[in-house]
């Protein structure tokens, strides 16, 4: 089992919540991920419109974004669906 602090945004689709997460940025701690929120809020935020531009319906709307804590198992013997806990919102909104 896996788990690190990662990065996740709740996108509103079609009325209903997604969330997305990123194991490739991780953290040891909350505070390291929120330090490096702050310190590349324009280019996270780019990139999160640009993940969505490319990979989810145009109706998609970005609620929030932040730091969690996540859990996953990854080596095929369980369950690989990401358990998400610990959520500390940086940035919330209604669209891109």
């Amino acid at each position: 089992m896996k788990w690190a602090i990662v990065m996740y945004a709740l996108f509103v689709i079609d009325g209903e919540v997604q969330e997305k997460i990123s194991w490739g940025l991780t953290f040891p701690h909350h505070e390291q991920c929120e330090q490096f929120f702050k310190a590349n809020e324009n280019k996270v935020i780019q990139g999160l419109k640009t993940y969505s531009q490319q990979n989810l319906p145009k109706s998609a709307q970005l609620v929030q974004m932040g730091c969690a804590h996540a859990t996953a198992t990854f080596d095929g013997t369980g369950n690989q669906t990401p358990t998400v806990t610990l959520r500390m919102p940086l940035w919330e909104g209604t669209s891109l």
